[in-house]
């Protein structure tokens, strides 16, 4: 698409307050319920009509049908969600929370700290959030109950790590930015394991701390079985931890793509379900279903996404916040600061796919004239938009931990996130003193 003319004057602000104003009226539509997507390319299409003509707009829906369907990395996103579907019904989720709490249970809010790390396996193989929190929740929060746990602590622990669905590779999330600013898919996925493993590391620990403060929220002891017996649970998750390492391997070494690697996912989940006797016909029939339903919903908001940007290319809108930021002379801290206020602000309003939305394309210049890698960037984009997912009044997980926890308060899930939150903003910063957390790896 050809830069549009510099407009000046009058008609210049004019086209600019018209592109304020569409940015207004798309987050007005998605507060009140309409699904992202379509909000997208209905104030995106209105938009180029009234910018340009009703000509020109039909004319850039066909371009961003075709431009944005044409792309090789967009198989990646159905295969990957076929692959955590198909995981889900294998019964291996259930599998890797016996593991780590046979191994775990012996600690202060040992089965809270099981469910972590049981979340970030499950993650690591299923790139979605809600369906980690969906997932695990509803087999760890009931054994939480049995064993006395405090609600606060076991609705929060679940829907702040089910956010490490998004962040450890394979991630949906991830794929979604990478589209949006042509950065190496294969590079994101590297660079997320070990603020992923970091994260669970910290939630760990934030769950001693808290069961020392309030032994109550720890519930009883957990006796631990025997060895022969946490040596078993520990080889019934060996096929997903190998299919993370071999997945992981081959992008690292630069085997496959990351689409390819998602061929193979669900290729060797497929044998292993075979094999195990796990999957059924009608377990694979509603795995395809899930996957295509969802993968059309993220194809619309892509498109939808793309309608949008062009219609802000088009007012001026973005270059005028970018040129107004750059002109702020904001220093590296600075910036880092203001993005995750700014963050923390629309995750009350918006889901993830709609803060990178409307954000990214504006914040994502800035980041490259400050000389910001755009893999780090990425990454640390992601780990802001997490905190969304688990702060008042929409955060996502907790509304799927309340169907498991129906009788726990949406207060009460919110404040046990709390601590999390709080885990993830410290690392944030220490993210941000250290790059080469998620950087060193890629490199």
């Amino acid at each position: 698409m050809a830069a549009p003319e510099r407009r000046s004057g009058a008609g210049g602000r004019v086209v600019i307050a018209l592109g304020t104003g569409a940015f207004v009226l798309l987050i007005l539509l998605i507060v009140i319920g309409v699904p992202i997507g379509l909000s997208l390319i209905a104030v995106g299409i209105g938009g180029l009509a009234i910018v340009g003509s009703l000509s020109t707009a039909m004319t850039q829906i066909t371009l961003s049908f075709w431009s944005e369907g044409t792309k090789f990395v967009l198989i990646a996103i159905p295969f990957y969600i076929l692959m955590g579907n198909l995981i889900y019904h294998t019964g291996i989720a259930r599998n890797m929370f016996r593991a780590a709490s046979y191994w775990l249970s012996w600690m202060p809010g040992g089965l809270a700290i099981a469910a972590v790390f049981a979340c970030a396996g499950f993650g690591a193989v299923s790139g979605s959030s809600t369906a980690t929190a969906r997932t695990m929740g509803a087999i760890i929060i009931p054994e939480m109950r049995r064993y006395g746990y405090g609600m606060p602590l076991s609705t929060g622990v679940l829907s702040a790590s089910g956010t490490l669905g998004i962040l450890i590779p394979p991630s949906i999330i991830m794929i979604f930015y990478g589209l949006m600013t042509e950065t190496s898919i294969g590079a994101l996925f590297v660079a997320g394991v070990v603020p992923g493993l970091i994260i669970a590391l910290i939630f760990a620990t934030t769950i001693v701390l808290i069961v020392r403060i309030d032994p109550d929220q720890g519930g009883h002891k957990v006796a631990a079985p025997a060895l022969a017996e946490r040596v078993r649970a520990l080889l019934g998750v060996l096929p997903v931890l190998g299919l993370f390492t071999v997945l992981l391997g081959g992008l690292y070494l630069g085997v496959f793509t990351p689409t390819e690697g998602s061929v193979i996912g669900v290729f060797v989940v497929l044998v292993l379900g075979f094999f195990q006797r796990s999957l059924s016909f009608d377990a694979i029939r509603a795995s395809l279903t899930d996957a295509a339903l969802m993968s059309t919903m993220l194809f619309v908001i892509i498109v939808g996404g793309t309608l949008f940007t062009r219609f802000l290319v088009q007012t001026g809108l973005i270059e005028a916040i970018t040129g107004a930021m750059l002109a702020m002379d904001l220093g590296y801290f600075q910036f880092i600061f203001a993005v995750t206020l700014l963050y923390l602000v629309l995750g009350c309003v918006l889901d993830v796919f709609g803060m990178l939305i409307l954000t990214v394309p504006i914040l994502y210049p800035i980041a490259m004239a400050l000389g910001i890698d755009p893999v780090w960037f990425g990454i640390y984009v992601i780990i802001v938009a997490e905190i969304g997912l688990v702060t008042p009044p929409l955060g996502v997980n907790v509304y799927v931990i309340k169907t498991v926890a129906q009788d726990v308060p949406l207060g009460k899930i919110f404040l046990g996130c709390m601590p999390f939150v709080v885990g993830i903003l410290g690392f944030i910063g220490l993210l941000a003193v250290f790059p080469q957390i998620a950087l060193f790896l890629v490199e």
